[in-house]
């Protein structure tokens, strides 16, 4: 079905503003090519995800800025003293990780101290299924493939990251950027993250999922949700994480 044509300002006085044609499928290349078209005529991660929220996004993605967090990472004003040695989901992590995930001394995409017990391609999303006493949230019904379970039904599901033509895979072994409760942008039809702190990030990224990926630091990003059999071979499968 055809969308109306989305005419995207311009993100300054001095430039002129930039006509996209409308998509003609709901197709993800044709998607894309409007896209494509989008993020060419923006000069930063913001203005291109400004320009992105005026578009209709391809069926079941979801575009936010991506940062980097990591196993083991200490309290620092950049994560608003959150420290990562536990996980929402895991008072262990970093025990049952075999140690910290340092990104600055790698070996590949493995920290060089140590060989990782647990898959180092992981992603931290803005919700979680269970509440402080963990009991399971009333909306967790929101979740597509919600089933009752006295654990997480989202720790080790598998998320699609894309960035610049480069597409990886990793699993969801956290809760944040800094949200806990975001169901609209993580399973609804928000276009952005609640998130208003620092990069109003909507996906935080391992070491190795963000060097896959070719990202130093933080950068936009696509992200779905995937099921594992359509998850295709890769680095991201040679140690997966089980543990619930």
């Amino acid at each position: 079905m055809s969308e109306p044509t989305p005419i995207v300002p311009a993100a300054t006085s001095t430039r002129a503003t930039t006509t996209v044609p409308a998509a003609t499928s709901t197709s993800m290349s044709t998607a894309q090519k409007v896209i494509d078209k989008v993020v060419a005529a923006a000069t930063t991660t913001k203005e291109v995800l400004e320009s992105i929220n005026l578009l209709p996004q391809p069926a079941n993605w979801k575009w936010g800025v991506a940062t980097v967090f990591w196993v083991g990472e200490g309290e620092t004003e950049d994560n608003d003293y959150i420290t990562n040695v536990e996980s929402a989901w895991d008072g262990r992590w970093m025990e049952h990780y075999g140690g910290v995930d340092d990104p600055d001394v790698r070996c590949g995409f493995q920290p060089c101290a140590f060989v990782p017990k647990e898959n180092p391609f992981y992603v931290a999303l803005p919700y979680n299924d269970l509440d402080d006493s963990g009991r399971t949230k009333a909306n967790a019904r929101r979740i597509p493939w919600f089933t009752a379970s006295n654990k997480s039904i989202l720790k080790n599901r598998w998320i699609e990251v894309r960035h610049d033509g480069k597409t990886c895979f990793g699993q969801w072994q956290d809760v944040g950027p800094f949200e806990e409760d975001d169901v609209e942008y993580v399973f609804g039809d928000s276009k952005s993250p609640k998130n208003q702190f620092g990069e109003k990030a909507g996906i935080d990224l391992s070491p190795a999922l963000a060097s896959c990926l070719r990202i130093d630091g933080s950068d936009s990003v696509q992200w779905r949700h995937v099921e594992f059999e359509n998850v295709p071979a890769g680095d991201w499968k040679n140690l997966i994480t089980t543990r619930r």
